[in-house]
């Protein structure tokens, strides 16, 4: 009986890691057909559908790092620093030996923490306090040991009347630069604040006590009328309450039943009921299921077979019905290793992969970018992809997404060629 539910139990997780399998190799096709449409809006010229095209591709495979530095760049060029420093720092979670992504990553806080505090200035110049601070917190999470962005924060919970708040920010920035006068000044104006919203406290809680007053509640009042007297020792008020409260009673007597608890063991005694449950279930369901849970696993793992088979890249082909765009975004998003050989009537180029990065171009006389762009340009011919990458001297460092920002769209690429097509059905390279 136990080794059928020993099997049972591992039927199940077969199952479960299967579908798990399936949901992310869909999603990942999902997503690369997303990505290879955005570089398509890219080339164009049209940024904001590739923008919205880049978020659905990310919706579906949150790790696809290809369309994570493609989106950000773009954000970047429309001045949204904010969002392209989120994604570059998610885009170095999944791949950290990304030099150029780290580089970048410093260049842009730079420039990014200066506008935060100029937009936190301004908000506080015009009384708005609430709004400059989740820009000074952005401040803050890119350079924690500034004491700039403690400062302002300080400044702005001391304005909310949020005096606890102001002191722990205050605090923190003493603490990276002790020899701060105006941190000093601003801690002491902030301990006054809080004595005196000390004192406010336990009077009102004084007056509440009294306004329900009992004989019962007396040693209550004569606490709370005591700590008044602890923070205010010359306080008037409460001297004179206390003097009425042993004028109104002599004693005060308290006493309380505790109550024996009691162990409860029903806990204890329905863990061992399903026990006796599962070790008297029939055999024939256990058999029954075992064979129905085989028969899901036998079919989950055919359709996983069937999907990685249509999920082979082509090898070669020709450009007249594969645009050369759509090959470059299909290696590059699957991380492949090798070099893409394009033959036109007249010549040929080739494309150098590392990865699914593109390392080395050459074309005639050209190499690296300039190359590369000239053989996006190519619209007939055949292509070959081979896995082997020879040994190649790296002339391209920019990732894919933005060698396809720096390129014109098609029609402005060769003007020269452009005019040629026009007499022949064949269009030259």
């Amino acid at each position: 009986m136990n080794k059928l539910l020993y099997f049972f139990i591992a039927s199940i997780s077969i199952i479960l890691i299967s579908s798990s399998l399936f949901a992310e190799s869909v999603n990942r096709i999902d997503a690369e057909k997303l990505f290879v449409q955005a570089q398509k809006a890219l080339a164009s010229g049209n940024n904001e559908i590739a923008e919205n095209l880049l978020m659905k591709s990310l919706q579906r495979d949150p790790n696809f790092t290809s369309a994570i530095w493609q989106l950000s760049q773009i954000y970047e060029n429309r001045g949204k620093l904010e969002y392209a420093r989120e994604l570059l720092l998610r885009g170095l979670q999944q791949n950290q030996n990304a030099t150029w992504a780290k580089d970048k990553l410093k260049r842009m806080e730079r420039i990014l923490v200066q506008k935060l505090l100029s937009e936190a200035t301004n908000f506080m110049t015009d009384g708005n306090y609430t709004s400059a601070l989740p820009k000074l917190a952005l401040y803050h999470g890119i350079k924690p040991y500034d004491p700039i962005p403690l400062i302002y924060m300080g400044r702005c919970h001391l304005a909310l009347n949020n005096s606890k708040t102001a002191k722990q920010y205050l605090t923190e920035a003493m603490e990276r630069d002790p020899s701060n006068s105006e941190i000093a000044h601003l801690l002491s104006a902030v301990d006054n604040r809080i004595e005196r919203e000390s004192l406010n406290e336990v009077i009102l809680q004084a007056k509440k006590i009294l306004s329900n007053f009992t004989t019962a509640r007396n040693k209550e009042a004569t606490n709370a009328l005591q700590a008044i007297l602890q923070k205010d020792p010359g306080n008037a008020w409460a001297k004179e309450k206390l003097s009425e409260l042993d004028l109104l009673t002599s004693k005060s007597t308290e006493t309380e039943n505790q109550k024996d608890g009691k162990k409860n063991t029903e806990g204890f005694k329905l863990k061992e009921k399903t026990s006796e449950a599962i070790n008297i279930l029939p055999a024939a369901v256990l058999k029954y299921t075992i064979i129905a849970l085989l028969i899901i696993t036998i079919i989950l793992l055919s359709i996983l077979k069937r999907n990685s088979a249509v999920k082979n890249y082509p090898l070669q082909g020709t450009i007249n019905l594969i645009p050369i765009l759509d090959i470059v975004s299909l290696i590059n998003s699957n991380l492949k290793n090798g070099h893409l050989l394009i033959i036109t009537e007249k010549s040929k180029g080739e494309v150098f992969f590392e990865k699914g990065e593109i390392i080395h171009a050459r074309y005639k006389a050209d190499d690296g970018t300039t190359a590369f762009h000239k053989i996006m340009a190519i619209q007939s011919g055949k292509y070959i992809f081979y896995n082997h990458l020879p040994k190649v001297k790296q002339t391209i460092q920019e990732p894919l997404s933005l060698l396809l920002l720096s390129m014109k769209p098609r029609n402005k690429l060769f003007p020269a060629e452009k005019s040629k097509s026009m007499t022949s059905s064949r269009i030259p390279v």
